[in-house]
């Protein structure tokens, strides 16, 4: 009786198989040959879903990184220079014999002496012809001329 019974679950499996395996393959075959029908049916154009060829990436995550030794080469950094004068000369005034200069700051008009500080610019020097100031952040001269 139990030869029986494993002869029975043996042929049901290999039924079942077979009839699984013989649904899917029709099924798959009968897409594939529906399908170009139906696109051009629908005015669909299949090869503009085809993937072209993958290119290779632009830089290589596995490159080796260089050591110290191959990093020959030094970067030249450019030296910061300091903005371009934000004064305009305007005029002096000598009244009872004391000498006042102005300058233009933007919009406001400043009276200048040695020494003074506006903003980031300390007055060094007055000249007859010219203004020096120091750029403080950067500690660079710079000269206004008169015109």
């Amino acid at each position: 009786m139990t030869k029986r019974r494993i002869a029975i679950a043996v042929a049901a499996v290999v039924l079942v198989a077979g009839v699984v395996a013989g649904r899917e393959r029709p099924t798959l075959d009968l897409v594939e040959a529906a399908a170009p029908a139906a696109a051009a049916r629908d005015g669909i154009d299949l090869g503009k879903l085809r993937r072209g060829e993958s290119s290779l990436p632009e830089t290589d995550p596995f490159k080796r990184l260089q050591g110290p030794k191959e990093k020959q080469e030094k970067v030249v950094a450019e030296k910061p220079t300091a903005p371009a004068l934000p004064f305009q000369y305007f005029g002096r005034l000598t009244e009872n014999g004391k000498t006042e200069v102005f300058v233009m700051h933007g919009e406001e008009l400043v009276a200048i002496e040695k020494g003074k500080t506006i903003g980031e610019y300390r007055v060094d020097q007055i000249a007859e012809s010219s203004i020096s100031f120091t750029y403080l952040p950067l500690k660079t001269k710079q000269t206004l001329d008169f015109q």
